[in-house]
């Protein structure tokens, strides 16, 4: 299959989609269980997955607890990403509905969805993805984020050997200090388009955004500065597409998604129309574990696979 369209689905029609199967992940932060909390009226197979990576940090049991008593299958990853056989075992028809909360999924286990429609499945005709996530309060960071290095996403090319064209950077802001300089040293790109959430859910992002990267802000033309709507992944997917496709020819372009998990979702989304285009997160020395509230309406926004003719 292949995504046929993208489409921004407002806070109160979260209900509106008469869902199969909803599927989560049981995460350390408070705000793991907000979507099912909203979703608890719904009658569809309900799936929570979980590891063993932090199952031990600040809200991960009261967490897992809470989608027990929900009745939900919890399904432990053992592997890098979920099996998406075993979670789609038992699903029939020519359409299939999800509700995919990622607010606690790493972004290897979100990509897995989009690249096994995209690419695995003969199974259905259709696809709807309802993707959702639940963004999280400001909490000031006690520490510096110091970035070790630059990974490609999906480990299939290394970007400082790989071309001989100029590269284009596309980096999304995040508020941590110094973060976004390390990421521009690293990659030393001859073109920069630097992405930022503007309103944020508080404005306290976007003015820590503004502060801990002002030499990088400073330094790059005015035209570059992309502001997006946090709620929006539709007009996000668009904004990215303007850019990257007169500077497909020239340029290599990277991809850096750091920031509101929105940004990843459709910087995905959009790899895989183009997958020439790389995806690359940093490597941190140190990783620092928050437990985050919620902090407003869910994001979402539905995705649809359609058969190829």
């Amino acid at each position: 299959m292949e995504v046929a369209t993208i489409q921004h689905i407002e806070p109160d029609q979260l209900h509106d989609c008469e869902a199969d199967l909803f599927i989560t992940a049981i995460g350390y932060e408070s705000r793991c269980t907000s979507i099912a909390r909203l979703l608890e009226g719904n009658n569809c197979r309900k799936t929570a997955l979980w590891t063993q990576h932090h199952n031990k940090e600040l809200a991960f049991e009261s967490n897992k607890n809470y989608f027990s008593s929900q009745n939900f299958d919890l399904i432990k990853v053992t592997s890098a990403v979920p099996d998406m056989d075993v979670l789609l075992n038992g699903e029939t028809g020519d359409t299939l509905k999800i509700i995919v909360d990622c607010t606690s999924m790493s972004p290897q286990w979100y990509f897995e969805f989009f690249r096994w429609f995209s690419d695995l499945s003969d199974r259905f005709e259709h696809a709807i993805l309802r993707f959702t996530y639940t963004m999280a309060n400001f909490v000031e960071q006690e520490t510096n984020h110091k970035v070790k290095r630059i990974e490609d996403f999906l480990k299939e090319k290394n970007w400082a050997v790989n071309s001989k064209k100029k590269k284009v950077l596309i980096l999304g802001l995040g508020h941590e200090e110094n973060v976004g300089e390390s990421i521009y040293k690293l990659i030393n790109p001859d073109l920069v388009y630097l992405f930022y959430a503007d309103p944020p859910v508080e404005r306290r992002f976007v003015e820590k955004i503004f502060v801990n990267n002002h030499g990088l802000i400073n330094d790059t033309p005015i035209r570059n500065l992309i502001a997006y709507p946090i709620r929006n992944g539709q007009m996000i997917y668009q904004s990215m597409i303007d850019i990257i496709l007169p500077l497909r020819n020239e340029y290599e372009i990277i991809v850096v998604p750091q920031g509101p998990k929105i940004f990843a979702v459709a910087s995905m989304l959009v790899q895989l129309s183009y997958p020439d285009i790389s995806i690359h997160y940093p490597v941190f020395k140190k990783e620092q574990l928050l437990d985050r509230e919620s902090s407003g309406d869910p994001v979402i926004m539905d995705i649809h696979f359609e058969g190829e003719e």
